[in-house]
């Protein structure tokens, strides 16, 4: 999943494949014309711009952080993991991530795509747009929406029995955090420069899409999965589709958690800080088995510590 944290690999910085992933993104980003602090800077100093800044101010950073962060951090995961990892899961813009890490993609292709999306979302001049996070079943947030008659509005992504995330203009977003709020539902704004997910994305996902017809990509390895499927992604044509669903397709993480489960796999790493992904999976799969050693920045005897604790 996209999640950026200040300073969340400032423990490790002098590991060789972190270091490495952090050198190739910033020399790409600025072969590429990227003036933006370097994302070097950003993952290992904790007085870096928070994610609402961040943003604000350089939307572009912002993708290349978050993107650089959860690869770092998986390279140490999958170095550490006991016994090894068998599949690799992606999760709305951290299909890149996940794809990067499965050896689909390049750091230096995904670079490319993220400033060619940066360009696309830039030019499209698009309305103020953003997701928000509720409480509610899928079901009781399409009720909402019908009730409410915020017809612009659409499901992201069905994440857990009691998360579903609405994307769509800020105006009707804010009116369904209301409704939501006033029925007793919890209803947060999620940090996000635009409505991911959403029709409203459609021509940059055409021109997207026709970008990578010609990008090459390799045989995953590990599997790779997304959100927007419950199949693992083989094809070069599936591959190339999963790099730019994020910007249309709808996503139920639910799902795909439960077509996991049912191929046979029990046990679920979180590469991203926060623990937000494996919260969602003990949600959805209770009885799981979940780590989550990077929730908080730690050197790499600590993740293998945390590892350890919650694997045994």
């Amino acid at each position: 999943q996209g999640a950026y944290l200040p300073g969340a690999l400032r423990h490790l910085s002098r590991v060789p494949s972190v270091a490495r992933v952090l050198r190739r993104v910033d020399a790409h980003s600025t072969a590429l014309g990227g003036t933006g602090p370097p994302v070097g800077r950003l993952l290992t100093d904790p007085a870096a711009p928070d994610p609402d800044r961040l943003l604000r101010a350089d939307p572009l950073s912002f993708d290349l952080a978050t993107y650089a962060a959860v690869v770092a951090s998986a390279t140490v995961l999958l170095d550490l993991a006991r016994p090894p990892v068998h599949a690799v899961l992606g999760h709305s813009v951290g299909d890149l991530a996940a794809l990067t890490v499965a050896g689909a993609l390049t750091p230096e292709q995904a670079v490319r795509l993220l400033h060619l999306r940066d360009r696309l979302l830039r030019d499209a001049a698009l309305p103020a747009a953003g997701l928000l996070a509720t409480d509610m079943t899928a079901d009781r947030a399409a009720e909402l929406l019908r009730a409410e008659g915020l017809t612009k509005l659409r499901i992201a992504a069905r994440n857990a029995p009691a998360q579903t995330v609405l994307a769509g203009p800020a105006d009707q977003l804010a009116a369904a955090g209301r409704s939501a709020r006033e029925l007793g539902h919890r209803a947060t704004e999620l940090t996000s420069r635009t409505a991911y997910h959403h029709p409203l994305l459609a021509e940059v996902h055409r021109t997207f899409r026709r970008h990578l017809r010609t990008e090459p990509v390799a045989r995953p390895e590990p599997a790779v999965y997304t959100a927007t499927t419950h199949r693992a992604v083989r094809t070069p044509a599936g591959l190339r589709a999963m790099a730019a669903a994020h910007l249309t397709a709808p996503m139920a993480f639910d799902r795909t958690l439960r077509a996991l489960s049912r191929a046979g796999f029990t046990t679920y790493l979180d590469s991203g800080p926060r623990a937000l992904l494996s919260t969602l999976a003990r949600a959805g799969l209770p009885g799981c088995t979940t780590a989550a050693p990077s929730r908080t920045p730690a050197g790499v005897e600590r993740l293998r510590d945390r590892l350890a604790a919650a694997l045994e």
